[in-house]
């Protein structure tokens, strides 16, 4: 086998080790998302979807700083202003039964907000 060969098959194992730690944190975070609001699995996942486009960042990425802020809220250690604001999208977003938004999801509008 070449060595071209060989490091092309490192490569794409390195990249297959990569996304099931991606796929992996994005399926805790969709579970805790179904667990805290009243939806079903794959409206989490829009949800977390819609999150990581709302807050221009890449999918896994919000799925870990939503677990990770999730377990430092449970250990009673502090939480990172930024990733509190994605949880607290979660908490201001609910599921749109009537169809009126493009992902299923809703903006609630606190009467309190500017």
């Amino acid at each position: 086998m070449s060595s071209a060969r060989i490091t092309a098959l490192e490569a794409e194992v390195a990249g297959l080790r990569k996304a099931l730690v991606s796929r992996t944190v994005i399926g805790q975070a969709t579970g805790l998302i179904a667990a805290r609001k009243p939806c079903t699995p794959q409206q989490a996942f829009q949800l977390l979807v819609h999150i990581s486009q709302h807050h221009n960042i890449k999918l896994h990425v919000a799925a870990d700083r939503l677990v990770m802020a999730f377990v430092h809220a449970h250990l009673g250690r502090p939480v990172e202003p930024a990733d509190q604001v994605l949880w607290d999208h979660v908490d201001a977003t609910t599921a749109n039964d009537s169809g009126g938004s493009e992902d299923g999801f809703a903006e609630e509008v606190s009467s309190t907000s500017p």
